[in-house]
């Protein structure tokens, strides 16, 4: 089944016809449509298994209330069957198709009648209960076991609200209870000692809490990552892909680094980077906006991060529109840019010093494949193991691979990560880390 984008533009429309005047309202439109996306593929492929006419025949404003119907039904329990169908075909008056009320009626009154008589859409494939594209799935089939791919799949589409991180003097427990005393819904993270799960994060915003800078938006998963490695912030340090800043944030808590350099290609995303520090009250000194590809500096640094742009494929779970967006032919378009950056970024490290890889891709080329490509490209490096950072035993170190890598996969409580520490040899050879 294609997609066309087209047909599920028509979204959008649902918007302008309710009068969305609470929060409650936008917050229950906004779930209705972010779910319609996240389980696109099997909503339509529901309507192409009850509707006789071929599904690329069907008008654009007939799919659209038919994607919202069956999505209410197999999705939203607390809403009565019986509102979910009457909503749906009300719908037909506004979009002007009165002639196809009886279609959408007994398309979802079907549905309802197999519901009740305990149909279940987890007969279809992976790639459909799920809403993945084929290739997809395929891609994942070669690098993971099928418990981690059906794992990856069914995460992606579980996504509970955003993760926040304390800002020091801020301990997690004190503001759990600061943002509940605000009316938040907020709980403890099981994994990310900083870490708090804020259900809706409108809410957030606007929180008194939030905007004295208590707190900031991060994935539990860079939360992990920089809490595993925070004894290697010393020194000078480079953000080469800072922007919007969420690591950088982080390496600003190292208490041994002297001075740390944010540097983005993109103006626009700098400004971003800049807010963001504002608003945390964080010092916006050593902001620069230049090609990571030539960057500027003279001196070398004791430690660069390189956070790249990548397919983002560990995201999906915030970002469902990765899904559709991207094809076979694009995902890795990015792959020659990464080892571009990885290059320059080896001629302004110091010797002994230290290049933190990180993507939130899935992808193995853009993944290990990069890291065993630069060992071959340039001698002189050698993986540091993740393993080395840690003194004690910890509820991370499954996240920790045989390779000395650092990687999740999506979970309903992170999403997926990717991050490799080299170390840069001296003529005497490597030395351990300490």
């Amino acid at each position: 089944m294609v997609y066309d984008p087209v047909r599920f533009l028509v979204v959008r429309d649902f918007l302008r016809f309710p009068q969305l005047k609470t929060v409650k309202d936008r917050r229950f439109y906004c779930h209705l449509l972010q779910g319609m996306i996240r389980h696109r593929r099997l909503l339509q492929t529901e309507i192409c298994n009850r509707v006789d006419k071929p599904f690329h025949k069907l008008q654009k404003s007939v799919v659209g209330i038919l994607v919202l119907g069956i999505y209410q039904l197999l999705f939203m329990n607390r809403t009565p069957t019986r509102a979910s169908i009457y909503e749906s075909v009300a719908l037909a008056h506004p979009f002007r198709i009165i002639a196809q009320k009886s279609l959408i009626n007994a398309v979802l009154r079907n549905l309802a009648s197999d519901l009740e008589n305990n149909y279940s859409y987890h007969h279809h494939s992976l790639a459909i209960r799920t809403s993945h594209q084929n290739w997809m799935v395929a891609r994942w089939q070669e690098f993971y076991s099928p418990a981690q791919v059906e794992s990856i799949c069914t995460a992606n589409n579980i996504f509970e609200g955003v993760t926040i991180r304390a800002m020091p003097p801020w301990k997690r427990e004190s503001l759990l209870e600061c943002l509940e005393k605000e009316g938040i819904s907020v709980r403890l993270h099981p994994i990310a000692t900083q870490a708090l799960v804020v259900e809706n994060a409108a809410d957030l915003f606007h929180t008194t809490a939030f905007q004295q800078g208590a707190c900031f938006v991060q994935d539990s998963s860079s939360q992990i990552f920089l809490d595993c490695t925070a004894p290697l912030w010393k020194g000078n340090i480079l953000d080469v892909c800072a922007a919007p800043g969420g690591k950088s944030i982080g390496i600003l808590q190292a208490p041994y680094r002297k001075n740390l350099f944010l540097n983005d290609s993109s103006p626009k995303r700098m400004r971003l980077l800049r807010q963001n520090m504002q608003s945390l009250q964080l010092p916006t000194s050593g902001l620069l906006v230049s090609d990571g590809l030539q960057l500027p500096f003279k001196s070398p640094f004791d430690v660069i991060l390189l956070d790249v742009p990548c397919s983002a494929t560990g995201t999906i779970r915030k970002n469902p529109d990765i899904k559709w967006v991207a094809s076979k032919e694009t995902l890795l378009n990015k792959i020659h840019l990464q080892q571009h950056l990885l290059n320059q970024a080896t001629r302004h490290l110091k010797a002994e010093g230290f290049l933190v890889y990180v993507t939130c891709s899935l992808e193995m080329e853009e993944n290990e494949l990069q890291i065993e490509q630069l060992l071959k490209n340039h001698p002189g490096y050698a993986i540091i193991p993740f393993q080395q950072f840690l003194t004690h035993s910890t509820p991370w170190l499954p996240f920790l691979t045989e390779e000395g890598y650092f990687k999740t996969l999506p979970s309903p409580h992170w999403m997926g990560l990717f991050a490799a520490v080299l170390k840069r040899r001296t003529e005497r050879g490597l030395n351990n880390y300490s």
